[in-house]
């Protein structure tokens, strides 16, 4: 009789990513009486089984030959490498100028001007409205989940090249395309519009914001411990799905899909549209050229992390989780815009105008407000009226986009999404005070403030 099987762990230091597990697990298979070796970076361990004890020596010789070292790994809260803050603290920097160069040349109204001319309906337009997507609101959202993606497959698949090198990126944007379309036309089949309202509109928002800032966090480095945990199956299940580390082209796939349900007022936006057209095939060539229009930009914000490669490789993964983290707060914040209590503040707490606003005039016994909507928000974006008289809003969409899915539910109204052109919401402001109104994403805001008539 052979040697009684025997199960082993060992610590090993100086994992980082799927491709050192890949890198370990290899070198311990090749030592002498090893049946099988799975390896998890997220634990710092080796997991051995081998006929009978191994030669301890030639085990660390494999592990050390690969690049590793045995022994427990420290993973402190906060990095201590000098190098990981040096690296975040440029991030930031770098984040905070583009910012600053992207407000002064102008360019935060370049998606706006694009969705002005793509109000118009035609086929093209609405390319062109996933272009302007794709420069504005959507790529805070579906932008930090791109470059996540790209980020965690170059970690796990350092030695890739070529068309294999932008693959997640090429599935996710082939899944969302192809299912933009059919869940388009599913719109237009049955009525009805995939989105979500009011404050679950914002709370799929935050959940999305924190697995990006969670994600983004894990690839700066500054957090040794966070960094070991992440959303993977064990080891020994990941190995039978296929190749790459776990990585499977039909999960990018459906991630891309998925992203139709995303909180982005575009995407609502032309959902909308899509259902005004009355015909499934319509409708589902809409949603579909719209991704088509988003592809571009999406393809360009994956490119940076994709091409992360030797010694340069984690330090692209540091600036990547910063402009990650950046993404997750612009959406966090326009969540939290949006469910902030009740969007009312009391006469107390703010200073009553003397009169009404010059965009109010008074037209067949109600209080006519006046308000276009532009890819820059609403113009004007307040309005005074009487409280306890009835307001008939009409709102000008000159372009289609966060905008144009507004927030009203501090005016009794819910969300509305509106159509391009002229649309007309009526409510009545009971008590004196502002209430304050946004777009679904919480990123354009206004106000409606009450007062007594004297």
């Amino acid at each position: 009789m052979g040697e009684a099987q025997v199960n082993s762990v060992l610590d090993v230091r100086g994992m980082t990513c799927r491709a050192c597990e890949q890198r370990v697990a290899k070198a311990l298979r090749q030592v002498p009486g090893v049946r099988s070796a799975q390896v998890s970076q997220s634990k710092g361990k080796a997991f051995i089984v081998s006929d009978g004890k191994l030669d301890a020596a030639a085990v660390k010789m494999a592990v050390e030959k690969a690049g590793y070292t045995l022994g427990l790994h420290e993973r402190p809260w906060l990095a201590k490498n000098r190098k990981v803050w040096a690296d975040a603290a440029i991030g930031v920097a770098a984040v905070l100028l583009i910012a600053l160069a992207w407000n002064l040349l102008g360019l935060d109204r370049a998606g706006a001007a694009v969705g002005e001319a793509a109000t118009g309906g035609n086929l093209v337009f609405v390319l062109l409205l996933g272009v302007a997507a794709s420069l504005s609101t959507c790529m805070a959202l579906v932008g930090g989940i791109v470059m996540s993606l790209s980020a965690s497959y170059g970690k796990r698949h350092p030695d890739a090249a070529g068309r294999r090198l932008l693959r997640p990126q090429l599935m996710f944007n082939a899944g969302r395309v192809i299912g933009f379309a059919l869940l388009g036309a599913g719109i237009g089949a049955i009525g009805g519009v995939f989105s979500l309202s009011g404050r679950w509109l914002a709370i799929a928002m935050l959940a999305a914001a924190l697995v990006m800032g969670w994600l983004g966090l894990r690839l700066t480095g500054v957090s040794p411990r966070l960094s070991a945990y992440s959303l993977t199956l064990p080891p020994s299940l990941t190995a039978r799905l296929g190749p790459g580390g776990g990585y499977r082209d039909v999960n990018a796939l459906l991630l891309g899909t998925a992203s139709f349900f995303l909180p982005c007022g575009f995407t609502q936006a032309v959902q909308v549209y899509a259902l005004s057209t009355g015909s499934w095939l319509q409708a589902g060539l809409v949603m579909g050229l719209f991704a088509i229009g988003t592809t571009p930009g999406l393809l360009g914000v994956g490119v940076l992390p994709a091409l992360a490669k030797g010694a340069r490789a984690e330090r692209i993964f540091h600036f990547t989780g910063v402009a990650v983290l950046a993404f997750a707060v612009v959406n966090a914040m326009g969540a939290v815009n949006v469910l902030r209590p009740a969007g009312f503040e009391p006469p107390a707490a703010v200073s009553a105008p003397a009169g009404r606003s010059a965009n109010v005039s008074d037209e067949g016994g109600a209080q006519v407000v006046r308000t276009v909507v532009s890819g820059y928000g609403y113009e004007p974006g307040a309005a005074v009226v009487y409280a306890g008289e009835p307001v008939k809003w009409l709102l000008d969409v000159q372009a289609l986009g966060c905008a144009s899915v507004v927030d009203g539910s501090s005016l009794g109204l819910g969300t509305a999404s509106l159509a391009a052109g002229e649309n007309t919401l009526e409510f009545t402001l009971g008590e004196p005070g502002t209430y304050r109104y946004s777009c679904a994403m919480g990123m354009y805001q206004g106000t409606f403030t009450a007062i007594e008539k004297a």
